[in-house]
Parts: structure tokens; C-alpha cells; sequence
């Protein structure tokens, strides 16, 4: 019964003097990393849903795309969001998605990075310009480049 009570003791006073002597971690993960890492993984998270669902695995896309929604309604938990500059995580998203979408949808689906479709109104607006692959996939690395500048420059 004294070892039990002696035990007791000791991880009560343990537990105490843990508790005294906390400190508060600092985050491990920049603001402009986690916006960079959150949003970019929505975007491709999508994208993947999207070209699962075209290619007819529809449950499996169904998942990515509800991965990438629960993603961004979770991102107001996971940074700490300043409302006074709403219009840059506005900015930052459309810039990730501009950059990222295209060619992570192409590679699910199987397509070379820097191919055009025929059906979405951001396609017929690009092959308006018909730019060469190799074009359009140094027009995404460009855009990919501001959009992580962004969060760099702004949070």
C-alpha cells in the first residue's frame, strides 16, 4: 500500500511541476508555407477527383473532391487568418488554381501536362491563343511562381 501511495505521489508532483513549466510551442510551419501547402493541396486534390470522375472511377473521385472541399473549409482552423487581407487568399487560391489544375487533371487522366481540352470555357479561352504545350507549360510554371510569391510577400 506505501508503494502504491508513494507511486501516487510521485506522478502527482510529476504531473505538477510538468504543467508549471510549460512553455508555448512555436508553430513549426510558417503562414506562408501552410497557405502555399493548403491551397496547392486543394487544387490538386481536386483536379485529381476531377479526372478520376471523367475517367469513370466515380466513387474514387467523389473522395478526392470532397478531400479537397473538407480541405478548405478546415483552412480557417488551420491559418490564422487576418480578414483585412481576404482579397490576397482570394488571389492566392485563383493563382494556385491557375497554376496547378491543368496539368494534375492531365496526368490523372493519362494526357500529356500541356493538354488543351474542347469543353470548359477556360479551354476554348486558351485555345483561342493555341498556344504549343511547351508554352502553355511555362505559362503554368510562371503563374505557379507568383502564386507562391503571394503568401511569401503578403502573410
Amino acid at each position: 500500500m506505501k508503494t502504491l501511495l508513494t507511486l501516487l505521489l510521485i506522478l502527482t508532483f510529476g504531473i505538477a511541476n510538468c504543467q508549471m513549466n510549460f512553455k508555448p510551442v512555436k508553430p513549426r510551419i510558417s503562414e506562408p508555407a501552410k497557405v502555399i501547402i493548403l491551397f496547392g493541396s486543394a487544387v490538386i486534390l481536386e483536379a485529381i477527383g476531377d479526372g478520376l470522375y471523367d475517367d469513370g472511377q466515380k466513387e474514387l473521385g467523389k473522395l478526392f473532391q470532397a478531400s479537397s472541399v473538407g480541405l478548405l473549409v478546415a483552412s480557417p482552423f488551420i491559418l490564422n487568418v487576418d480578414k483585412s487581407k481576404w482579397y490576397w487568399y482570394f488571389l492566392s487560391y485563383t493563382t494556385m488554381r491557375i497554376a496547378l489544375f491543368d496539368p494534375a487533371y492531365n496526368l490523372t487522366r493519362g494526357l500529356n501536362m500541356g493538354y488543351t481540352g474542347s469543353t470548359s470555357y477556360w479551354d476554348k479561352g486558351i485555345q483561342m491563343f493555341d498556344p504549343p504545350q511547351g508554352m502553355k507549360i511555362w505559362g503554368h510554371s510562371v503563374v505557379f511562381i507568383f502564386a507562391i510569391s503571394i503568401p511569401i510577400n503578403n502573410f
